[in-house]
């Protein structure tokens, strides 16, 4: 029997056409005990079918990749209804650049920059600012999606029904 309480972890979906950065990403989030990854896919289209399977709390999404960038990834979100916070990753997130104003006008709740090569400094400091912004919309997602989570040790006990019964004689 566990003397703490459990709590679900925000599922992450990680959308980037690099297999090197989606795999980078996923060691950042898998390296936090509150964060998991749901899934990843290396586009818009692929995401799109992925979200109702995955349900994740938060979306990373990069802006410039084939068949569905990210700015149509997020018109068609939004087309679809779907409210799941997203957090724009990309080496074209500027504060003030056209794209990055664009992202947060059809709906992206925030962007980071992606690290610059492989100074270490820069991988760290984007690596914090990223666990940092996926754990606070992740978490409002939650709250406003009132997700709770499922602690094993309050799961109801099912008994038989009466026709299950046997009589003893």
């Amino acid at each position: 029997m566990k003397t703490f309480v459990e709590t679900e972890r925000v599922k992450v979906l990680i959308i980037d056409d690099s297999a090197l950065m989606r795999n980078l990403i996923s060691r950042i989030i898998e390296g936090n005990d509150e964060l998991e990854v749901a899934g990843k896919a290396l586009n818009g289209i692929f995401a799109l079918q992925k979200i109702p399977k995955l349900d994740p709390d938060v979306i990373i999404l990069d802006l410039e990749m084939p068949e569905m960038n990210g700015i149509e990834f997020l018109k068609e979100r939004k087309k679809q209804g779907i409210e799941i916070p997203v957090i724009i990753l990309s080496s074209f997130a500027k504060k003030g650049a056209q794209v990055t104003m664009e992202a947060l006008s059809l709906g992206a709740s925030d962007f980071i920059m992606k690290p610059s090569g492989t100074i270490s400094e820069d991988i760290q400091t984007v690596s914090a600012n990223l666990i940092h912004t996926v754990k606070a919309y992740g978490s409002q997602h939650r709250k406003k999606t009132k997700r709770t989570p499922v602690l094993p040790d309050t799961q109801p006990e099912i008994s038989p029904g009466p026709s299950v019964k046997k009589k003893q004689m």
